[in-house]
């Protein structure tokens, strides 16, 4: 038939344990059986980042890096000032930089296989099952979609750091946009864009030998929180150098620092002894004074609920982020973002607005969720369906030259790195993962 497609496999129902139906995931009939959905808990840092839906493709965005006078014949600066009023006068020069952003990553993935016959069917009258809100999840269509967009949010949240629009599929992560190298569009190389990228080179919060920022030798004399300062002060003198951003007053929450939970304490830590300790050396029994606690204890909560520090009497808060910054079991990346430069915006997340699909193209089944975040549809063969979820995110960051990065910070401690990525070794549910299957 025309216009039609004609599907090639056949499906198979899926022995995957369900919510609702006549398979239970849990074999009991109880009507106080509240449960979580994730382990994941939220995201403050997917929040800081801030998501806005467009239906825009391409974006770019044009920059004056630089002006200076025209320079004369000896190659040396043009004088500004003329002797004749009639006279004839230098001109200026200026250099420019582009940044181009096209198109979006793809992000799907889809739900078990299920009989379609049996959706409504209840193990027992004491169903449904509930939320840790009290809400009931009245199906098992609702149930899977809930664990594919989990699923989905995962990839998403490894993409921010990680991704690389050079596959398809994915947009830049920050390891890539907070980088060194920045060329236009026409290749030529933008220097000013660069953000400052520091290779701790697997040392504590002492520092040590190795260290280079973007790739540059650092004396092995200064410790992490000294350069984390020198950073800081850097991007603030060049916020002042920027006539648009000089002009606006910087809030808390503006810059963040953002690392792996267990290395967000070592930071704090370092910090305390920085601030308090004897000679500033970070070390326990430096640590272990009543006026160094005191001090510490006084970090803990913030903006983030994972702690404060001042740099300049400027409050940064830190924000726990567990997902594709933890590099072994004592190491991790750190990144001191700038987000917000008062009412300019400099970090944002977009979505394509999937609105219009549903509308455009009415016979396919389409809808859409969450704003137009997800577009899903049911993919079916005879009686046995599952749902597909698609989204389409990416990344900008206007600003890269305002951004840091710290790459292999070592943090030592007792326990190690905890992390709710499913595939990091230090996930902390489970060691092995059998599947939750009907008997």
């Amino acid at each position: 038939m025309p216009g039609t497609v004609r599907r090639e496999e056949d499906l198979s129902v899926s022995n995957l344990a369900t919510i609702y139906g006549c398979c239970g995931l849990f074999d009991m009939c109880s009507d106080n059986d509240l449960m979580s959905l994730s382990f994941e808990g939220s995201q403050p840092f997917m929040d800081w980042i801030g998501w806005e839906r467009t239906n825009v493709c391409l974006i770019k965005k044009n920059f004056i890096t630089w002006v200076r006078p025209a320079l004369n014949i000896s190659g040396n600066r043009s004088v500004g000032y003329v002797a004749d009023p009639c006279g004839p006068s230098n001109g200026v020069r200026w250099g420019e930089c582009d940044f181009t952003l096209e198109d979006f990553a793809l992000i799907r993935r889809h739900g078990p296989v299920r009989d379609a016959t049996k959706a409504d069917l209840k193990l027992c009258e004491a169903q449904p099952r509930y939320r840790l809100d009290g809400t009931p999840i009245t199906s098992d269509a609702e149930f899977d979609m809930r664990l594919t967009v989990e699923g989905i949010v995962q990839d998403l949240k490894l993409m921010l750091i990680n991704g690389n629009h050079a596959v398809p599929g994915q947009f830049d992560g920050l390891q890539r946009l907070v980088a060194t190298g920045y060329t236009d569009s026409k290749g030529v190389r933008c220097r000013s864009m660069d953000s400052i990228v520091i290779d701790w080179n697997s040392n504590g919060m002492g520092g040590g030998a190795g260290i280079t920022i973007n790739g540059a030798a650092m004396p092995a004399i200064y410790d992490f929180i000294d350069t984390l300062l020198g950073a800081f002060r850097r991007v603030r003198d060049r916020i002042l150098m920027a006539p648009q951003l000089a002009a606006q007053s910087m809030n808390v929450g503006d810059m963040v620092l953002v690392a792996p939970t267990f290395l967000l304490r070592c930071i704090l830590d370092a910090y305390t002894c920085w601030s308090v300790c004897p000679g500033q050396q970070y070390n326990e029994a430096n640590l272990n004074t009543y006026e160094a606690r005191t001090f510490r204890n006084g970090l803990n909560g913030g903006m983030f609920q994972a702690g404060r520090i001042f740099l300049d009497n400027f409050e940064i808060p830190l924000i726990a982020y567990d997902w594709g910054m933890i590099n072994g079991p004592t190491r991790a990346d750190v990144f001191l973002l700038t987000g917000n430069v008062g009412a300019v915006k400099t970090i944002s997340g977009q979505y394509n607005d999937l609105t219009s699909t549903p509308v455009n193209y009415a016979e396919a089944g389409y809808s859409v969720t969450d704003g137009g975040r997800l577009l899903t549809w049911l993919e079916r063969d005879k009686t046995c369906v599952y749902r597909e979820v698609e989204m389409q995110p990416r990344l900008l960051l206007w600003a890269p030259w305002a951004q840091v990065r710290f790459q292999n910070v070592a943090c030592h401690s007792p326990f190690g790195p905890l992390s709710n990525d499913p595939f990091e070794s230090s996930f902390f549910p489970e060691s092995s993962f059998d599947p939750a299957v009907c008997p």
